[in-house]
Parts: structure tokens; sequence; C-alpha cells
């Protein structure tokens, strides 16, 4: 459990904890009925992301009108409170499930048994528990437009540069089996923990994006679905490469294509001259001798299918710098984010 997430929960803690205060005080302030119920109101909206919120005001104001319908004519007409409080829970659920609207459940139940305790269906009554609502609704929108938006720039920057280096490291590490074929014990641990990591940050990033109302963060979600993508790929170029069981000598052709071109490709330079290598490379192959026994057309074949997996490396590259949106990427390569490797550190730093 690293810094970076303990802070983030202490944040969103006391974000909570401060609001519900808040809307407690408030409400006792404003003299309203169950100013408990203001505090819980908050609690439960600011569990979600910024863009949820407003979602879920809709929502919570559209199911508000449901509940006290419901109430007003259930609580009433049956002698048994218990048994009514019943129906009208399952009632609500059944709206929640069929709407869509399930996140707003807890808020009704909650005001539905503000009106179980009361017995009171009158207009005040009624117009105190919309306040309750409202109450709740407005801090919980108020404090969630606070977010340490740069910090998180600034991380899920650093986990890209983790990411560029940790490809790089597991080619490199496709690339020693291919020259030596001896069996690594610790890359499949370590390709499992990427993947685990991979989806992570791609969590990460659709909560960035969910907490903002700018379309920059959609540039660490086409990012980190590219890198899966190349992950899967390169999973299976690995798995491909052990199934060989003597190692073609076209294979040196793909090693030094590894070597001298993918790991110098730019970060944001569309891969022409590598994909343009590769194609000089299938059509090598095709004037290469046939194979004569059966164990060197089975290798031939998986270095054939080994290539095609590299050109999917190399187009799920060409299709995220085609898809970037030229706003998003000169913010996220200003100097507030990040530092641009120069030109002549490229073949040292430079990614796949």
């Amino acid at each position: 459990m690293n810094l970076k997430y303990i802070k983030k929960k202490l944040i969103l803690a006391s974000k909570i904890g401060i609001g519900s205060a808040l809307a407690i005080f408030l409400a006792h302030l404003f003299g309203l009925e169950n100013p408990m119920g203001a505090g819980t109101i908050t609690l439960l909206t600011l569990l979600t992301t910024k863009k949820g919120t407003f979602k879920l005001t809709l929502q919570r104001l559209a199911t508000f009108v449901v509940t006290v319908i419901l109430c007003m004519l259930i609580y009433p007409a049956l002698p048994s409170d218990f048994v009514a409080f019943g129906i009208v829970i399952f009632l609500l659920v059944l709206v929640t499930e069929f709407s869509n609207t399930q996140a707003t459940l807890s808020v009704n139940a909650l005001i539905a048994m503000h009106f179980f305790t009361s017995t009171t269906y009158a207009l005040p009554f009624v117009l105190n528990e919309l306040y309750l609502l409202l109450l709740g609704i407005v801090i919980a929108i108020v404090l969630n437009l606070f977010n340490d938006y740069r910090a998180t720039t600034v991380d899920l920057v650093s986990k890209v540069r983790e990411t560029d280096t940790k490809m790089l490291e597991l080619l490199a590490q496709v690339v020693e089996y291919m020259e030596s074929q001896k069996t690594n014990t610790t890359l499949w641990k370590e390709l499992k923990q990427t993947e685990a990591e991979l989806y992570t940050y791609l969590s990460e990033s659709i909560e960035f994006q969910d907490n903002t109302f700018s379309d920059h963060p959609q540039y660490f979600i086409d990012y980190f679905n590219m890198r899966i993508r190349q992950f899967h790929v390169i999973h299976n170029l690995h798995y491909e490469i052990r199934r060989i069981r003597t190692m073609p000598v076209q294979s040196k052709i793909i090693i030094e294509f590894l070597q001298v071109c993918c790991m110098k490709v730019y970060e944001h330079d569309i891969p022409e001259t590598q994909s343009h290598i590769l194609d000089q490379i299938f059509e090598v192959m095709k004037t290469e001798p046939m194979p004569v026994t059966r164990a060197e057309f089975e290798s031939r074949a998986l270095l054939y299918h080994i290539l095609m997996d590299l050109e999917d490396v190399l187009k799920a590259k060409e299709e995220f710098i085609a898809n970037l949106d030229p706003e998003a990427l000169a913010m996220y390569r200003s100097d507030h984010t990040k530092h641009v490797i120069p030109v002549e550190e490229a073949a040292s730093k430079a990614v796949l």
C-alpha cells in the first residue's frame, strides 16, 4: 500500500466526514426535521465520482417523487405499519431495478423510514424531506469539485513511464530467450503482475475521467488500452516462442528487428519505418527455401506467426497515435506533466 493510495483514501474520508457534519449542522440551523438524514445523504452521494454525482442527483430527485407517492398511498391504506413499510421497500426495489437507478435505493429507503416514523403526509413534511435531500446533494456536489487533479495527472504520467519501461523489459526477455532458449522461470510471474497493474492503471484512468469534465484524461484511457493490447500480444509471443523446438536461422532477422527497431520506437511517433522493415522481412521469408523436416516446418510456421504478432503490436501503436486528440496530447506533453525526451536520447529512452 503506497502513500499515494493512502492519501487518496484520506482525502475521501475527510470529504465525507466534513461534508456529513456540515450537512447535519446546516439542517439543524435551518430547523429541519431528521437532520441526521442530510448527513447520510451527503455521505452516500460523496461515494460517487463528480460526473456520477450529477447523474445521481437527477435520479434521486425523480425517485424521490416516486417514494413520496408510494408512502402517501400505502402507509394510510394498511393497518400494519411494518407490513406497509415492507411493501414500500419492495416496490422501491422493483422501481430502482427496472429503471437502473439502484444507487438511489438507500436514500429512498431512508426517506420512506422518515415517513414511517412520522406518520404524517402533510406538505410541510414532504418539503422537509426534499430540503434534506437537496442539502445533502448540494454539499456533496461542492465537495466533489475539490480534487487533486494535478497530483492525479502526475501520478498517471509516472505510471505511463513505468509501463513503458516494463514493456521494454518484457520484450527484452523475449529477445533473450530467442537468443539463448534458456527458460526464464520468473517471466510468467512478471507477466501476470504486469497484466494486473495495467488493468489497475486503466481503472484509475477511467475514475480520473469521471472526476473531471475535461476530455484530457481520455489520453490515459487510450494509452493503457493500447498497452494492454500490446501486452496480450507479447504474452502470446513468448508462449509461441517456447513452442519452437529448434530456432530457425531466420529468427536472427526477428531478433535484430526487435533489438534495433522496436526498442527505438518513439512514444508519439507513428512506427512507419518499423512497419516498412517488417514488410520487407515478410517478403524475405517468402523467398527462403522450403523447410525439409517436419520440425523445421513447424518452427518456420510459428516464426511466421510471431511476425504477424509483431505486426499487431505496431498496429496497436499506429491506431493509438492516429486517434490522439491534439489538445490532450499537447497538455500531456507540457512541462507541467512530463519531461519530453530529446531526440538524441531516443535510442536509450524511447519506447515501443
